[in-house]
């Protein structure tokens, strides 16, 4: 079922009520409304088997096995709901619990009231990060492949979600994750069904921490932490079309945004990646020429633009030779890199049989086009740490982490310092301001390219879960726009 059948099939009329009600003259008295409802609402604080409805504003339940959204049904969490998952980690037949989609599933958090689905809080630890077998405690967001060419999931909705620890190994008997081991944090794998992550939070994984086997995607402004001791990208295979912008990715082990056209759908993998911030990742990735910043392979194409790497193994990579890209349909410029180290610097522009060098990139020499970050010194750690294959326990978190801290100062991660907060906005007279790209991208043909794609459904009266605030361009280098458009976190 699509984002649209959900809202006029199960919303129905009385959302759409809601929605008008709220609609008034200046002069009228504005009441705050109720978040919206799918169905029932689920009140008993323990989850599991099949379930539909909807999740009640601000409560917390606990999951201790398997939950399954059915095709046709919808599971909405409104915001402010923490799910706990119970018997994390375990390696038997069952796995440790996950989501499993083949309908909708909407997390509807707000800024002010975030949604979380994570462990118990005593296992909420920088230290549950660092081991391959501890590090993702269960099993996250599965949804499910379209099989003979039907079925599948219909949309996965993320708005203001943190998704902590999850990717844990699968079961044997897993009817999504076939025959068991790594799973992602989130996997989503429909051509024909759009997958739309807004303002979220993923932290952690033992393998990608977003896999998107197909679908149409709107991926804007997150923040994508630690993902992975060992590998990991955040990954778009064939038949995956639309937008990755201002997101921040901070401490991915081998990539940031990494297309590959493999896997055998239709469409061409094609996405746009720009404006997005990614700091210190590719340095614990175990294989040569593969890490880390942001990545365009085997066959896929797309537009790279704007995006601000700051102490990366490497920059922008266009891959030629067994794996190479679709280069004559894939469009870069303006890249700005920072690097603290020559082992950074070299990096810049991989040699490994790779294109990717912009004519207005900005790459200077160590410690040159510092982007001044509000709260975050690009020479913080050590220089001699920027090394490959660097052991997680050998970083610092600083290189790992945004912040332990959320939006109400609570503590997210109980082993470190309360001090650390990264802040990745750019200071009024950074370098970056003002000088990216915002004019017309042209392709192969000369014709101009959409930035956005906007390939997901926007955000409308009638359509309260569509992409919002969905912009082209930014004219600041990385996520964090001066005018306020560009992440939020």
């Amino acid at each position: 079922m699509t984002l649209r059948s959900t809202l006029n099939r199960t919303v129905g009329v009385a959302l759409l009520s809601l929605l008008l009600a709220a609609c008034s003259t200046s002069t009228s008295v504005q009441v705050s409304q109720p978040p919206p409802q799918v169905g029932a609402t689920i009140s008993k604080d323990t989850l599991r088997g099949t379930l539909k409805g909807t999740l009640v504003q601000g409560h917390t339940y606990y999951m201790d096995s398997n939950v399954v959204v059915a095709a046709g049904d919808t599971l909405l969490i409104q915001p402010g709901v923490t799910v706990i998952v119970l018997n994390t980690g375990i390696s038997n037949a069952a796995g440790a619990p996950e989501f499993q989609v083949y309908g909708t599933f909407i997390s509807a958090g707000s800024k002010d009231q975030p949604v979380y689905l994570t462990v118990a809080p005593n296992l909420r630890k920088y230290t549950s990060l660092t081991d391959v077998n501890s590090g993702a405690l269960w099993g996250g967001i599965q949804c499910a492949a379209p099989k003979n060419g039907a079925g599948g999931s219909g949309d996965l909705i993320l708005k203001w979600t943190h998704v902590e620890f999850a990717g844990g190994s699968a079961g044997t008997n897993d009817p999504i994750v076939t025959g068991g081991g790594a799973r992602y944090a989130i996997w989503f794998q429909n051509p024909s069904a759009n997958f739309i992550m807004e303002d979220s939070w993923l932290t952690g994984s033992t393998d990608d921490p977003l896999r998107v086997s197909g679908g149409k995607i709107g991926i804007f402004r997150n923040v994508i932490e630690c993902a992975a001791p060992t590998s990991g990208d955040f990954n778009m295979k064939s038949g995956t079309v639309g937008d990755i912008a201002y997101n921040l990715f901070v401490g991915v082990c081998t990539n940031g945004p990494k297309l590959a056209n493999t896997g055998g759908i239709n469409p061409e993998c094609n996405v746009n990646i720009y404006n997005n911030t990614i700091v210190t990742c590719g340095w614990r990735c175990t294989k040569d020429g593969r890490a880390g910043s942001t990545d365009i392979e085997g066959g896929a194409r797309g537009i790279e633009y704007n995006n601000l790497i700051v102490n990366s193994r490497t920059g922008f990579r266009l891959v030629g030779g067994s794996a190479i890209a679709d280069t004559g349909n894939t469009f870069y410029d303006y890249q700005y890199y920072y690097g603290a180290a020559d082992s950074v610097v070299k990096g810049f522009y991989p040699v490994d049989g790779i294109q990717g060098k912009g004519k207005h990139d900005v790459a200077g020499t160590a410690g040159q086009n510092d982007p001044m970050f509000v709260g975050y010194s690009v020479t913080q750690v050590p220089t001699n740490l920027y090394v490959s294959k660097v052991p997680f326990s050998s970083q610092q978190p600083v290189e790992n982490l945004m912040r332990t801290m959320d939006e109400k100062g609570n503590q997210r991660f109980n082993d470190l310092s309360t001090s650390f907060k990264s802040d990745f906005h750019l200071q009024q007279n950074s370098p970056c301001v003002g000088k990216a790209y915002t004019g017309t991208v042209k392709g192969a043909t000369g014709s101009a390219l959409p930035v956005p794609m906007a390939v997901v459904p926007q955000k409308s009266a009638s359509n309260p879960f569509g992409a919002e605030g969905v912009v082209g361009l930014g004219k600041d280098f990385g996520a964090y726009q001066m005018d306020g458009s560009g992440n939020q976190q």
